[in-house]
């Protein structure tokens, strides 16, 4: 899965914010939002509320791309 997000810098700390979602991360570096992130959108998306597991399992890798396409985490 691949989802993009953009990187915010505050006085002293990040935010990495994705696009796609209502979903964000904060951290003291890039680095910490960035990973943060990715914990929160798992946790959003991968949790196990239904009442079935699916057949088959899905692709749990997220991939986040950084919006000016520099970079992807």
């Amino acid at each position: 899965m691949k989802l993009s997000y953009r990187l915010v810098h505050e006085s002293n700390h990040y935010l990495a914010e994705c696009i796609e979602s209502d979903v964000m991360g904060e951290g003291k570096s890039s680095k910490e939002a960035v990973a943060a992130l990715r914990a929160a959108l798992a946790e959003r998306m991968f949790r196990p509320d239904a009442v079935a597991p699916p057949s088959q399992p899905s692709d749990t890798t997220i991939e986040l791309v950084l919006v000016d396409g520099q970079r992807a985490v």
